[in-house]
């Protein structure tokens, strides 16, 4: 039998090593181009015949976990009903037209921009008359067991409704916006788990500034008249009234608006946890003839 000495030994392992491939450097990767997805909401328009007739579509579906968006048209005379179980909240952002909101043994009636919720568990119900049109845009909120345990720290924010007419929520400042822009915060924090909404109004020209929140999911609901440019990173897109769309994730965005245009548009906030609320702190609320 043979056998390798010890000076052979490392001569093999040098001729060996000589022979594998050389290692090549990895490719650079390139960065996803930023993408944003918004759709057009078809609403119905009222019918003089006085016919009845509904209207629902998904819009944007799943575009972020948990959460549903429904377009809704009423046409009167006629009746829409939804049912709420003990793991989804329903937010409904009513945008033009006339009805009323049954809520339990509670009545409120709509005219134009309202938003309403009410309590886990409480049925809604929507009615319309003849020759009267009701648009609105739904939103399902799954609710977890932890999102319960958030709830019940705020029982009086779960006792009743919560109905308000867009002008008639109260308005805050933030500093990336100019002192002619009036913001509101439709639904604030705590009364759904991990969401708030709020508007957004000013003329052209002007803008919000660019920024970023990557500690939640956005949505922009532009409303009557509504005629924006919204950025995120390197991409431009266009927002128009009753149009539905996503803020890319963790991007730097933001909003503008030309002479001439109008810009009035719902955010919608959807937090990854209860701590990411703290970005709310931003907005600072203005007292009854306070200026900023």
């Amino acid at each position: 039998m043979h056998t390798l000495s010890k000076t052979a030994l490392p001569l093999c392992l040098i001729v060996l090593t000589g022979l594998l491939p050389a290692a090549t450097a990895a490719e650079p990767t390139q960065a996803t181009p930023t993408r944003i997805v918004s759709e057009k909401i078809a609403f119905l328009s009222a019918d003089p015949a006085g016919k009845g007739n509904t209207s629902i579509a998904d819009i944007l579906p799943r575009s972020i976990p948990g959460v549903t968006t429904k377009s809704i048209s009423l046409v009167g005379p006629t009746t829409w009903t939804q049912s709420q179980g003990s793991d989804e909240n329903f937010i409904l952002l009513f945008l033009d037209g006339q009805g009323t909101l049954l809520a339990n043994q509670n009545a409120y009636e709509i005219d134009g921009e309202t938003i309403a919720r009410a309590p886990l568990g409480w049925n809604l119900q929507v009615l319309v008359n003849a020759g009267k049109v009701l648009n609105l845009l739904c939103i399902r909120k799954e609710i977890s067991a932890d999102d319960k345990l958030e709830i019940a720290k705020y029982p009086a924010n779960n006792a009743a409704p919560w109905v308000r007419r867009y002008r008639e929520c109260i308005p805050y400042h933030e500093a990336i916006k100019s002192a002619k822009t009036t913001s509101r915060t439709l639904l604030p924090k705590n009364y759904v788990p991990r969401v708030a909404l709020g508007t957004v109004q000013t003329t052209g020209p002007d803008k919000v500034g660019l920024h970023e929140h990557p500690m939640l999911e956005q949505l922009f609901l532009g409303l009557r008249g509504n005629d924006i440019t919204v950025h995120a990173n390197e991409a431009n897109a266009p927002l128009g009234e009753f149009q539905l769309l996503v803020i890319p994730h963790a991007s730097m965005h933001g909003a503008s608006v030309a002479e001439g245009k109008s810009l009035h548009y719902v955010w919608m906030d959807f937090f990854n946890d209860t701590s990411g609320q703290a970005w709310l702190d931003n907005h600072k609320d203005i007292a009854p003839g306070q200026k900023y």
